[in-house]
């Protein structure tokens, strides 16, 4: 449940005498549970943990009708760590996202701050952890379909709803002068909601990133570079394509979602392919209590990664819901080494995940 703090205001605006109406909303979620980890660092694990089936945050999202089809809007939400307390981000307080707005009821909006692209809004939602667990994401989550990586300094433009079909294009300036290319990224997509189809497709492009391939896949190096724990492989070029669908039938939901990420440097590329397949059943033909049977394949460098993943949720209320989850993955391939999303990397590889937690969203 959303919780209205504010509504009302009066402004003057556009051409017109009307009345402007404002809303401030509070929004978040709260979860927490309890981890097995069957090697970790070559240990048995048991943990409380936070954020594994939805991310921990709150969130402002203000509205303003400014009439004549037109509105502002904006969004404030910052990550933490319930069962700590701490920031999840100390370095970035609004860190999912930070942004303001305009919009038409015919011509669509424009927004700039702190946002997500398209890969997580248009095919995020159809991938194996919804409504599963954060682990059963696709290794190290390179391809960005979980929302740890929001462009910073975007301009987003996105069309109006037309009839469930749906468009987008950002662009996230690099800000470096003399250099318009370094750092900069961009993302555009595209998605059909309408009855029981779901589908979505996205790309992202980022200049100069990032990512954790030894701690994913535990590979000594890559493209030339050396890498080790904590040594980030640095890529020039860094593409994502992503695509997904589901349908609802009855009481079942079968989805699937496919991803591609190119990673690039002076050396050449290298690329990681995941593929995604599963089933939600409502049981008793209700959505009180929800089944989940998922298979995540993926494809780097040489090394075969299978995962199977079995979840359970008892939707208390339309807020508050109990859920357990496990998931299993075999790796195979010179060196492989078992990391689920979220985890530290299993000696072997094989690694099992399970976790029981409630999670309360307002």
């Amino acid at each position: 449940m959303k919780t209205r703090l504010l509504v009302g205001g009066c402004a003057a605006i556009l051409a017109g005498p009307a009345l402007a109406q404002s809303s401030v909303t509070l929004y978040g979620s709260v979860d927490v549970g309890v981890d097995f980890v069957s090697n970790s660092q070559g240990k048995q694990l048991f943990q409380m943990s936070s954020g594994k089936r939805t991310p921990d945050r709150w969130g402002l999202l203000i509205n303003e009708d400014l009439g004549g089809g037109n509105k502002a809007f904006a969004r404030l939400e910052s990550g933490f760590v319930t069962n700590t307390g701490a920031q999840i981000n100390p370095t970035s307080f609004f860190n999912r996202d930070a942004y303001v707005g305009l919009s038409n009821d015919r011509w669509g909006s424009l927004s700039l701050g702190n946002i997500n692209d398209y890969i997580y809004q248009y095919v995020g939602r159809m991938n194996n952890s919804v409504p599963g667990i954060s682990s059963f994401y696709t290794p190290g989550n390179l391809d960005g379909l979980a929302n740890t990586h929001a462009l910073n300094n975007a301009v987003k433009y996105e069309t109006i709803n037309f009839h469930g079909f749906q468009a987008g294009v950002m662009n996230a300036f690099g800000n470096q002068a003399g250099n318009f290319s370094s750092g900069r990224q961009y993302s555009f997509g595209a998605q059909y909601a309408s009855g029981p189809v779901m589908v979505g497709v996205a790309y992202t492009m980022s200049h100069n990133r990032t990512a954790d391939i030894f701690g994913t896949f535990s590979l000594p190096s890559l493209l030339g570079q050396s890498l080790k724990q904590g040594t980030m492989f640095n890529a020039s070029r860094y593409s994502t394509l992503a695509a997904g669908g589901s349908l609802s039938i009855g009481w079942f939901t079968p989805h699937v979602t496919y991803s591609s990420v190119k990673l690039e440097n002076s050396e050449g590329s290298a690329t990681l392919n995941n593929y995604q397949v599963g089933v939600n059943t409502n049981l008793a033909g209700n959505r009180a209590y929800v089944l989940g049977l998922s298979w995540d394949h993926s494809l780097f460098q040489g090394l075969v990664i299978n995962q199977y993943n079995l979840f359970a949720t008892d939707y208390l209320s339309k807020s508050t819901q109990v859920y357990a989850g496990v998931g299993v993955q075999r790796a195979s391939g010179p060196g492989a080494r078992a990391a689920q999303f979220g985890y530290q990397p299993s000696t072997t590889g094989s690694q099992t995940v399970a976790r029981v937690g409630i999670n309360h969203m307002f």
